[in-house]
């Protein structure tokens, strides 16, 4: 997989030449004609999206920037990238990217990347790019469940309005290898790494790294990066 960071730290000293998707006559190249599905208007705890609002952002495909500054949201709970080419554009009117694994977004400082996984226990999807490294990438997936509403059973208990519930996941990804999931307890984690765990082991006791921490388990897979 491409090392899309590095990708986004040349292309952005381009983006002033870059169009706007709105006068780009080949955003079907990156761009459905299906129109997003707008959440119903009622009263609702926590959201679909990682974010509620849109975000200013930029399309990437194959390393290039295709559209710039167009507003991006992630529908997490539908697993879809939604796109409008301004922020005055109404939300019934975005679109929703295509999933190619050639196209990516940043959205304020996220990054997004669509994996298509051929292993059955990890589903395809958007995944947020948390490090890329030369031989091992740490990716975020979120997750979104909707649960239904309850009405309350009497006077005195309290109607549960319908609640979005949001979860993560986190992968290490080898350049060229099947994700492998880091979850559980630190030594779970640390036992997932497919080598070096002494190292690993010594080198989050050192350095006194809480590796259930999305920052911290980024230090580590910066180092595992570095071992022979």
């Amino acid at each position: 997989m491409k090392n899309f960071l590095t990708a986004l730290s040349v292309v952005f000293f381009f983006g002033a030449v870059a169009q706007n998707a709105v006068d780009n006559p080949v955003t079907d190249d990156y761009l459905t004609n299906t129109n997003i599905t707008l959440v119903d208007k009622v009263t609702y705890a926590g959201t679909p999206y990682a974010e509620e609002e849109f975000q200013s952002g930029n399309i990437y495909k194959n390393g290039k920037l295709v559209a710039s500054n167009v507003s991006l949201r992630y529908n997490v709970l539908r697993d879809e990238m939604e796109v409008k080419s301004s922020a005055s554009m109404a939300d019934a009117q975005a679109k929703i990217l295509k999933r190619d694994k050639d196209i990516y977004v940043r959205s304020l400082n996220d990054v997004y990347v669509y994996m298509k996984s051929s292993n059955e226990e990890i589903a395809s999807g958007y995944f947020k790019v948390l490090y890329e490294g030369e031989k091992f990438h740490l990716y975020q997936k979120l997750t979104k469940e909707f649960i239904e509403g309850k009405k309350a059973i009497n006077s005195v208990a309290r109607d549960i309005p319908p609640t979005y519930k949001g979860d993560e996941e986190l992968y290490l990804i080898p350049v060229n290898g099947t994700p492998i999931e880091l979850s559980g307890s630190r030594n779970r984690k640390l036992k997932a790494f497919p080598s070096h765990n002494k190292e690993l082991k010594k080198y989050v006791k050192q350095n006194n790294l809480n590796i259930n921490k999305d920052y911290s388990l980024e230090k580590l897979v910066a180092y595992y990066n570095t071992l022979k």
